[in-house]
């Protein structure tokens, strides 16, 4: 199996185009399935239509929900401020208006890098 550094691999970059897979690089028994990792990386939200939806909570919904928070040191918050801006600004996400959050964390790489 073909091995790639961390350069290679890091796709979240606003216009990478991620590389061609070649069968051969696959795993035996995911060769058959080569078609699905060759397919164009997301660029674009798509056009909002008026049947999208929207969550409203009712009144009786908690403002806050008591979980587990993931801490974070500055050098994660600031990885994480800066992906989302480019996020944001490539409209390949929406700012949600909603209250509640999904917890992120990271795992550093091998070399340390996020």
């Amino acid at each position: 199996m073909k091995t790639t550094n961390n350069k290679e691999q890091d796709n979240g970059e606003i216009g990478k185009k991620p590389g061609k897979t070649n069968s051969e690089d696959l795993l035996e028994y995911i060769q058959p399935f080569t078609h699905l990792f060759n397919k164009k990386k997301f660029e674009k939200l798509p056009e909002k239509h008026e049947w999208n939806y929207e969550i409203n909570l009712t009144d009786k919904v908690p403002k806050e929900l008591n979980t587990k928070t993931y801490a974070m040191i500055l050098k994660e918050k600031e990885a994480l401020n800066q992906w989302l801006d480019e996020q944001l600004k490539a409209e390949l996400i929406v700012e949600s208006k909603l209250r509640y959050a999904a917890p992120c964390f990271h795992i550093s790489k091998k070399d340390g890098s996020l």
